[in-house]
């Protein structure tokens, strides 16, 4: 009786369920322990290109992420500097329209002269030009602009404007944020 091959030959036993051993040639081994020389370079080849694939992945990932880290870092400042403003400026636009609303005889009484009166009534004129996008967009520029010289918008303008008259009148009380500088 021959010896069967041995696995440096490249053949492998199987169990057919018969009881008998048979030696597979057809490569579809269960357990591939191959020696052979092209085997280990074919594993080498797989390998390297999953690295390769998982590398890709991973700069993909990591530019995604930094993305998204620079985006909210973004939107971060730009929050931190516009919330304060834009929250000034709806204090502008409340006052003037809740003072330019009252009726004549409170108007007299708050504002104690026809110039004052009619200040307030410029003010709520100017603010009204300017609609929320507008102003938006006009603080948006402001900020790209910060090398260049200052030159006040009426976003400042108006604030520090209806400051001045309400200071005037001595039975308004003005915001703490209002008096802020910007």
């Amino acid at each position: 009786m021959e010896a069967p091959p041995s696995r440096q030959e490249g053949t492998y036993w199987h169990w057919h369920g018969n009881g008998e051993d048979a030696a597979a040639d057809d490569g579809s081994s269960w357990c591939d322990y191959s020696d052979s020389p092209g085997h280990g370079s074919s594993l080498h080849t797989e390998w390297a290109h999953l690295q390769d694939q998982l590398h890709k992945m991973g700069y993909r990932e990591g530019i995604s992420e930094g993305r998204k880290d620079a985006a909210q870092e973004g939107f971060n400042l730009e929050h931190r500097q516009s919330a304060p403003e834009g929250y000034k400026w709806g204090l502008v636009r409340g006052i003037t329209s809740a003072l330019a609303s009252l009726p004549d005889s409170l108007k007299e009484k708050l504002l104690l002269d026809a110039q004052h009166r009619g200040k307030l009534e410029d003010l709520r004129n100017s603010v009204q030009e300017i609609s929320p996008e507008a102003a938006v967009r006009m603080f948006h520029e402001s900020i790209i602009q910060d090398n260049a010289p200052l030159v006040e918008s009426r976003l400042q303008t108006i604030p520090n404007d209806l400051l001045l008259l309400l200071r005037e009148c001595p039975d308004v009380q003005v915001p703490e944020e209002l008096k802020r500088a910007p």
